[in-house]
């Protein structure tokens, strides 16, 4: 059974909080929503990472584009457009690239990486005395009556507390670890588009998730993206025995479109049965390595690979999510008073796959929209009966208390993540679907309800139904999706997009 909410709690009873704007994810789209909305009101900022976990080093990403040539917008647009096969929205795609290159030149013309460009964010909002971040606060719910939102039920220092809000951005990052590899920081879980779910947020385009070619796989290392740059360059894959096989995929070889690389990583896998592949540079020079791939080699050097030498295990890793919570240009979504921005959001620049440059832009141009958004919003409604206000659960299910040491949660998240990377990822078809459905509900969790880890349990697998719900439902294969019994891309019927909403029929729209 899905319950509205994950907790029983009455505001009137518990530790309240409140502020002008709530803002739930300390990334690049949180971090941006919160310093627009500064200008305009006291905000909060909720992050389940530390500082330190922010700032973890992740090789050669971020974006790159070159504006100084005429025609570059419009190049820009286009590779978007192809990369989204044909379900991109328009629209949206140009408010993205127009807008990030008029308003954040600092974004273009050199790659700029996540962990830079967050940290830049943090330290200047931590500046501002409107915005106040508490980290290693966990939203677990949000407050509504009727149609709107007014804040959210979090678990802070192990203590439940109510967050009233005027407006609420939801910012929250990726679902990455309903899969059993990820390149996801390990918070993850899709706490945001759970949450979002149970409260009737329409959910868009769940069955697109996609999965980086190359990841580092190391045991005792962070599986971080290793960026196509290295494949441009000149490094090929080769499997455990020392072929080279990209040939056997793609005319393209090595520059072949991310789900064609990802797929043959996978099947070379199978074939060979071993648990990665590798990325071999060690055929170019030495300084040529160090210079062009210059954190990539100091990556790699402290987990004791020098990738001069020797070559670097890699395998395919869940790393972004395409669909997840409708939303406006404007970050607007189906419940009033609720804004979503960032990987959680699904604003239709995506299409069925990305844009390998496009995320942290959507984050920021997007960040910023939503934190405007907000801040008409609040302007224009009665917040004179705030202080008064009482919101409480309304499921009747007493749940038990559970250690956050709880052997039978980890064994259950396992459980989940084993079933979607072998069944939900890659490469899906219908019959596995339908029974990974039935077994996603099975799955009990009756009493485990309390500590972070059992409330990540909860979300993973009620995010993990949605993207399995949704591949069901799209009977092709197009972009990030593929269904190997329906290996086609079929524009006739389903250059559409698949809606989910809690307590009503899926619907296909245009």
């Amino acid at each position: 059974m899905i319950h509205r909410h994950l907790v029983q709690f009455d505001s009137a009873k518990l530790p309240r909080i409140d502020t002008d704007f709530l803002v739930v994810g300390g990334g690049s789209a949180g971090l941006t929503a919160a310093i627009e909305a500064s200008q305009h009101g006291d905000v909060l900022l909720l992050t389940k990472r530390t500082k330190e976990e922010r700032n973890l080093p992740y090789a050669d990403v971020g974006i790159t584009a070159d504006t100084t040539q005429d025609g570059t917008i419009a190049t820009h647009i286009k590779k978007t457009l192809e990369a989204g096969r044909n379900l991109c929205n328009e629209i949206a795609v140009r408010v993205m690239v127009e807008e990030g290159v008029q308003q954040f030149p600092e974004l273009v013309g050199h790659t700029t990486t996540h962990s830079e460009k967050e940290t830049t964010f943090a330290d200047y909002s931590r500046k501002r005395e409107a915005v106040e971040i508490i980290e290693q606060a966990f939203a677990i719910d949000f407050m509504t009556q009727e149609d709107r939102c007014y804040g959210v039920v979090a678990l802070i220092d192990n203590v439940l507390h109510c967050i009233f809000a005027k407006a609420t951005i939801l910012a929250s990052g990726g679902l990455g670890h309903i899969y059993r590899c990820t390149s996801n920081l390990a918070d993850a879980t899709g706490d945001g588009f759970a949450a979002a779910w149970r409260s009737g947020c329409e959910m868009t385009d769940m069955e697109f998730v996609h999965f980086y070619p190359t990841t580092l796989f190391l045991m005792e290392a962070p599986h971080f993206p290793i960026s196509h740059k290295v494949r441009e360059e000149g490094g090929i894959l080769i499997n455990s025995r020392g072929e080279r096989f990209m040939g056997k995929y793609h005319k393209l070889e090595e520059l072949a479109p991310s789900d064609f690389v990802s797929r043959a990583i996978l099947n070379e896998m199978e074939l060979t049965g071993t648990p990665c592949v590798y990325l071999d540079v060690t055929h170019l020079s030495s300084d040529f390595i160090r210079s062009c791939f210059s954190s990539l080699y100091q990556s790699c050097h402290q987990y004791g690979i020098d990738i001069t030498t020797d070559v670097i295990p890699i395998r395919s890793g869940a790393h972004f999510m395409i669909g997840g919570v409708c939303t406006t240009l404007n970050g607007e979504t189906t419940l009033r008073g609720l804004y979503a921005c960032g990987e959680v959001a699904c604003t239709g620049v995506h299409g069925a796959n990305q844009f390998a440059h496009n995320p942290l832009l959507e984050c920021i141009v997007f960040g910023m929209r939503a934190g405007k958004a907000a801040a008409e919003y609040i302007r224009t409604i009665q917040t004179d009966n705030y202080a008064n206000l009482r919101i409480s659960s309304d499921d009747d299910y007493t749940p038990s208390q559970t250690t956050s040491r709880d052997m039978k949660v980890e064994a259950a998240k396992e459980s989940v993540q084993e079933m979607m990377w072998r069944h939900v990822g890659l490469v899906k078809n219908g019959e596995d679907l339908e029974w990974i459905a039935e077994e996603l509900k099975a799955i009990d969790l009756n009493g485990y309800w309390h500590s972070r880890e059992a409330l990540e349990l909860q979300n993973l697998r009620e995010v993990a139904s949605l993207v399995t719900e949704a591949a069901i439902l799209r009977t092709e294969s197009r972009g990030t999706h593929y269904r190997e019994d329906f290996p086609k891309q079929d524009d006739v019927r389903w250059k559409k997009h698949v809606v989910l909403q809690r307590g009503k029929a899926a619907r296909i729209v245009v």
